[in-house]
């Protein structure tokens, strides 16, 4: 029996896997943090349903790192564990082991099974491994680990949610307002448009879109939304046309405006124009995040420059005091 079974797949360059965990990583693991019941009431309902969601889940993640199996580590990966308190059992409480998987990897199942009776010998506590799988293969689905050898077996099976398989995300956030919804659906556009930014664009406004239509916390609203724009990272120029389409939605449709979603728009047009080296070139780009009447560069060029540094710093500041809001 290989000692790998289910764990069988056509891997991406250590190069690829490298980019691709590094973009990931860290908005998820994030996300996990800020949305942990929404997280496993999306993905996980099962686990979600046997949690006294009144006591405030406990994250282990220093606790968890000494953990890691030899082989991965150094290895940038989203793990995380949690104790809960438990609706059932005498225990009454439950350590939750979360990992996130972006590549195919012929180890990953290996990794859970190591976690799991590490984390179970530490802590001596009723346990559940979950992973998430956050990869383009429609077909590399490990769920188990098992070796055989003279009759001795070790089996292990875990529960999987395979981002792929979701359908409607963002549907689905319109129905039940899990705004977790909204990370996989980004998630999802990220993996759709990996050759194409143009379509990110596109793909990424209809998901932030929805952030106007539910009436989240404000706290919620900004996290969502720098998650998003993380997971469906555009360079620069595409980043300012993504704003541009916003800003446009926002002025046509009458609703609230995003000037308070800290994104990273503002910091983008000032060092563009700084590039530039122009005044006149700062001046405009910063009245098109403030979203005021872009002075026409003929009238600019005709004033004072002292009158030009004045009416820049003016326009700095208040976009500041957005970053600080």
């Amino acid at each position: 029996m290989n000692p790998r079974e289910g764990a069988q797949s056509t891997e991406p360059a250590s190069s690829e896997r490298a980019f691709v965990t590094a973009r990931f990583d860290a908005p998820w693991k994030a996300g996990l943090q800020r949305f942990f019941r929404a997280f496993l009431a999306f993905c996980f309902p099962n686990v979600h349903a046997i949690i006294d969601w009144e006591v405030a889940p406990k994250f282990l993640d220093k606790e968890l790192q000494p953990l890691a199996p030899t082989h991965a580590q150094g290895q940038c990966v989203v793990d995380v564990l949690v104790e809960v308190k438990w609706l059932e059992g005498d225990a009454g409480w439950l350590m939750v082991h979360v990992e996130l998987q972006a590549q195919p990897d012929r180890d990953f199942p290996l990794r859970m099974w190591v976690y799991h009776y590490r984390i179970w010998d530490r802590y001596q506590r009723p346990l559940v491994s979950l992973a998430v799988l956050a990869d383009a293969d429609p077909k590399w689905r490990p769920s188990r680990y098992r070796t055989e050898i003279a009759g001795c077996v070790q089996a292990f099976e875990f529960p999987i949610f395979k981002v792929l398989d979701c359908e409607d995300p963002a549907g689905a956030f319109e129905r039940t307002g899990n705004p977790f919804a909204l990370l996989v659906a980004a998630h999802q556009v990220a993996l759709r448009t990996k050759q194409d930014l143009a379509a990110r664009v596109e793909e990424r406004f209809g998901v932030v879109k929805y952030l106007y239509r539910r009436g989240l916390a404000r706290e919620e609203v900004v996290e969502l939304f720098r998650l998003i724009a993380w997971l469906t990272f555009l360079p620069r120029d595409f980043e300012l046309q993504f704003q541009e389409k916003l800003a446009t939605f926002e002025h046509t449709e009458s609703v609230m405006t995003a000037d308070t979603l800290l994104a990273p728009i503002e910091i983008i047009a000032l060092e563009r124009g700084r590039e530039e080296g122009s005044l006149i070139g700062r001046i405009q780009y910063s009245q098109d995040l403030l979203k005021l009447e872009r002075s026409k560069t003929e009238e600019l060029a005709q004033r004072p420059t002292a009158e030009l540094e004045r009416q820049l710093s003016d326009l700095e500041a208040r976009l500041r005091d957005r970053l600080r809001l």
